[in-house]
């Protein structure tokens, strides 16, 4: 499978093909629609909504840091107060975990696949709690 050129780390990605995996997009296209800058746009790796709340997940291997521009938009969903996010080190399962709290500055860091499930099945319960907007 060959890769467009805005995905920057082309074996991992042909490692762990997302969830419903059907095809590569070339964003290619939107290359100076932006402004002058570097912007790209991204994928988030997995987005589960209940009752008006979002968990959020991002998925990266073992020591492949988050983009900066990745890393903002991140901070920015996560500031709107709806949205917990979940950043995921482990291609096959969650190594670790490092989880950012909505409406909160609190994150937790988790080690393992039992940690990770514990933590989505309390978000679960705690959002489905939520009385719909």
């Amino acid at each position: 499978m060959s890769t467009p050129n805005t995905i920057h780390y082309p074996d991992a990605f042909r490692r762990s093909p997302a969830a419903g995996f059907d095809g590569v997009f070339d964003w290619s296209w939107t290359q100076g629609c932006f402004g002058e800058g570097r912007i790209t746009p991204m994928d988030l790796d997995g987005v589960i909504e209940r009752r008006g709340q979002f968990l959020v997940f991002e998925t990266k291997d073992i020591g492949v840091p988050i983009p900066k521009g990745q890393l903002y938009t991140l901070e920015a969903l996560h500031r709107m107060g709806a949205f917990t996010i979940m950043i995921i080190y482990g291609k096959q399962q969650p190594e670790k975990s490092v989880c950012w709290y909505p409406d909160s500055t609190m994150k937790v860091d988790l080690v393992g696949v039992d940690a990770a499930r514990q933590f989505v099945a309390r978000w679960y319960r705690w959002a489905n709690g939520k009385a719909r907007p």
